[in-house]
């Protein structure tokens, strides 16, 4: 019985399912509030002290307005592909360490960095049955650009991530974040760089929004969607960012382990953990903030002309200096 509300506490409450939400809540206000800083806005201010609360506002709103289905839609992948993909970015949070061990305790395994880059892929697939659907023309092309995109990007991401990898010896999340006695962003810089920059077109942010570009294709694959499956959609979005963000902390920034003066070890886990992510958003935003969008073509060639083959060779130097390094990461 101690066994089960341990397991139900974890998995509902913290760090679950319930933590996770409001930590989505909170960096989507800080996301914004550093892209209004960016543009000379205020950005949320209203609901809540410093405006806080106004992602709950917002899909209170969304939740609680109609919630319509057009005619010629495929109904079923139309109500589904969104509750597909919000289920498996929420199951791949479940693999992050942020109190230093995984959501469900004893089920960290050697590889399951592999399976949280397939639910990964698989939770865009979602996202593109969701915009093919909705037999819009704006929202086919939307879901083409998604497909497209992730796919191609997917490669060069997988390629980086084995980079520490490799430092670690290990295939677990777990394992490489704890094995950092010095982040590997130190170590490897450039793998880095590039791994920041592959999550940047994965997630779909400036300047690879184009899948919902408003001034080509209104809203892209979500023009059609409105109420709460808009409100999922959102979700989903909002959860694979701090998927992103979660990854380059417990890769390059040693996830939640920092210095511990005094206190619960658990509660540093969690406070590292948290600000190592927000310094991954804010470069997130800020490179979102300063670059162009790109054009579908730019984007596919810089995918398979330039960023694979950097990846290629980051990984091959990664591997070279490896013997150099050994001494440092143990």
């Amino acid at each position: 019985m101690a066994i089960d509300l341990i397991f139900f506490v974890r998995a509902l409450i913290f760090p679950g399912f319930l933590f996770l939400l409001a930590l989505v809540l909170f960096f989507d206000w800080f996301e914004r509030k550093i892209a209004a800083r960016f543009q000379n806005r205020m950005g949320p201010s209203y609901a809540g002290p410093f405006g806080i609360l106004q992602p709950i506002a917002d899909y209170i709103k969304l939740f609680s307005k109609e919630d319509i289905t057009p005619k010629q839609t495929n109904k079923l992948l139309f109500v589904f592909g969104p509750l597909l993909a919000f289920s498996l970015f929420v199951f791949a949070l479940f693999y992050f360490p942020f109190d230093g061990s995984n959501v469900i305790l004893g089920s960290s395994f050697e590889g399951d960095l592999l399976l949280v880059l397939l639910l990964l892929t698989l939770a865009n697939f979602g996202i593109f049955l969701s915009g093919w659907a909705s037999l819009n023309p704006y929202s086919g092309i939307g879901a083409t650009r998604v497909l497209t995109q992730f796919l191609g990007y997917d490669i060069p991401l997988i390629i980086l991530a084995i980079g520490p990898a490799f430092l670690s010896k290990s295939l677990s999340i777990v394992n490489i974040a704890a094995s950092q006695i010095i982040p590997f962003a130190l170590l490897t810089p450039w793998s880095c760089a590039l791994f920041i920059l592959v999550l940047q077109a994965e997630l779909e942010k400036d300047p690879f929004d184009i899948p919902h570009a408003e001034t080509e294709i209104v809203g892209g694959y979500e023009t059609e969607y409105s109420g709460r499956k808009l409100a999922f959609i959102k979700l989903s979005e909002d959860f694979q960012f701090l998927i992103g963000a979660s990854l380059v902390t417990v890769l390059f920034l040693g996830g939640p382990h920092g210095p511990m003066p005094f206190g619960p070890v658990e509660f540093w886990y969690v406070f590292w953990f948290i600000v190592k992510t927000l310094g991954v958003v804010f470069v997130f935003e800020y490179i979102g903030n300063v670059a162009a969008r790109l054009r579908i073509d730019q984007v596919v060639h810089g995918n398979w002309e330039l960023l694979i083959p950097l990846s290629v060779l980051s990984l091959a130097l990664t591997v070279i200096i490896e013997p150099l390094l050994r001494s440092v990461i143990g």
